[in-house]
């Protein structure tokens, strides 16, 4: 590695999303002189938040969650300091149609796998034939071979496969991996569906565990992030939109807000797959082929109903619910809403197509009489305010032909590198997938002044139960 090259040479990284503030902290670990644009006035990308006039805080345009096993989001917030705005739940709860909570959570000594054998046997709303369905299905979809051999299904046609009732489907699958993937299981592929649970249930005791934020997005990412970064010497330049970028005597000119211009080395694009293309210059884009096919890459919806209820509901900080169009509800507690005190909700319904064309304020009492139905809540709470948020291009849907659509992050021309969850990270559209891209595109353009180490962080370690019954980890 050559420090002396590295001093000095100049970066831009186009997106103030995770994947781009990424990229920006592992670069700034050299000594770089790195710039970052955001075309909006704040940072965070989908991690974001927004302001109405009536309520002083800020509202999550959805809710993000983490796990245990997202390791490099996680060391992200650890070198950036953010570790404090997030809590961690062991326990998790689902309610089923009736009411009934049925809590999830770890054995205090069993080893993975078997540390969430109790926390299954807790679900009561399945039935023993369907536990063991599901036991069954989990075990043959362990073995790192199993990828391979069902690379090219759908995972509704893998279960309906495997003989796992409508039921089962309904009451497990559906709800793990809807929420996950963000698409219908009728679309997604069978190899990202095991990750979510190989990853996620089997590999390690704290892979399940759920970070949940204390505070609202923009906030961490936009003020806590944006303020350790810029400690570090980045330079941020917002609310300018880059127009395009070529490359002229081996470095890149990056033509940005109204008219501006500049030179730099390096180059780093983190946006969004389908504003990618626009930004190149028709030789830097034919220099990236696969940029012409990013078009076909499916995107998902994601619906967060935001309500503000004159009582409180549950004192559960968290649910799942069954059975209902509400998936996860979260409990932000008290807020204050003009001159009142309020108890303020947010419903979280993922692949929310079919939710096209109702009425906002008929999907937020639909809602709400969910949550009173799921929380048993006498009398009802009277509802003083709504908000439905609905992500468009939320998610990119993990299908079977994603993966042959997907970048890497490294491209033929040394200092060009691409970021962004749609990118070829082996995870789905999460915010570890965005910030491992992030640091997979730092690792590109350090190649190119002799540095081959990585900047993120190594996957949990795997159970030496499951390394013996499945081999988990040969794949890594």
């Amino acid at each position: 590695m050559n420090v002396k090259e590295m001093r000095g040479q100049r970066i831009a990284i186009v997106g103030g999303g995770l994947a781009g503030i990424a990229a920006a902290e592992a670069l700034s670990r050299f000594p770089f002189e790195i710039h970052l644009f955001e075309a909006k006035r704040s940072l965070g990308g989908r991690a974001g938040a927004f302001r109405e006039p009536d309520r002083p805080s800020l509202i999550d345009r959805c809710q993000h969650v983490a796990m245990g096993c997202c390791t490099n989001f996680l060391g992200l917030c650890r070198r950036l300091d953010l570790k404090a705005c997030f809590r961690r739940d062991t326990k998790l709860y689902f309610i089923d149609r009736d009411g009934k909570q049925h809590p999830f959570s770890s054995s205090t000594w069993l080893p993975a796998p078997l540390h969430l054998a109790g926390a299954f046997l807790r679900q009561k709303y399945l039935s023993k034939e369907e536990q063991q369905q599901i036991r069954s299905a989990l075990w043959e979809m362990a073995p790192p071979q199993a990828a391979v051999t069902y690379a090219g299904y759908k995972m509704r046609d893998w279960l309906l496969e495997k003989h796992q009732s409508e039921a089962t489907i309904a009451h497990f699958w559906e709800i793990v991996l809807v929420s996950a993937l963000g698409a219908p299981l009728s679309e997604v592929s069978f190899t990202a569906a095991r990750k979510v649970f190989v990853d996620g249930f089997l590999r390690n005791r704290q892979a399940y565990q759920v970070y949940v934020p204390t505070i609202p997005l923009q906030d961490i990412f936009d003020v806590q992030a944006a303020q350790r970064l810029g400690e570090k010497g980045v330079h941020f330049h917002r609310q300018s939109p880059v127009r395009q970028v070529a490359y002229f005597n081996s470095r890149f000119n990056v033509r940005y807000g109204h008219g501006d211009e500049a030179v730099f080395e390096n180059f780093i694009a983190a946006v969004p797959w389908h504003q990618s293309p626009k930004i190149f210059s028709p030789i830097l884009k034919n220099l990236m082929p696969k940029l012409d096919n990013v078009h076909e890459i499916e995107s998902s919806p994601i619906s967060s109903v935001h309500l503000w209820l004159d009582r409180p509901l549950t004192k559960l900080p968290h649910a799942v619910l069954l059975d209902r169009t509400s998936q996860w509800v979260f409990n932000h507690g008290s807020r204050q809403l003009r001159d009142s005190t309020c108890y303020y909700y947010q419903v979280v319904i993922s692949a929310s197509q079919a939710l096209t064309g109702i009425k906002h304020e008929d999907l937020a009492r639909q809602v709400l009489g969910e949550l009173v139905s799921a929380f048993r809540a006498t009398p009802a709470p009277y509802l003083l305010d709504q908000q439905v948020v609905t992500e468009k291009q939320a998610v990119f849907a993990a299908t079977p032909e994603l993966e042959g659509l997907r970048p890497n992050q490294g491209t033929i021309l040394p200092g060009l590198a691409l970021a962004g969850d749609w990118t070829k990270t082996g995870w789905p559209s999460t915010m570890e997938g965005a910030v491992r891209s992030g640091y997979l595109a730092a690792e590109a353009i350090l190649r190119k002044y002799g540095h081959h180490e990585p900047v993120g962080d190594p996957d949990l370690p795997v159970a030496l139960i499951s390394k013996w019954l499945w081999g988990l980890g040969k794949e890594d």
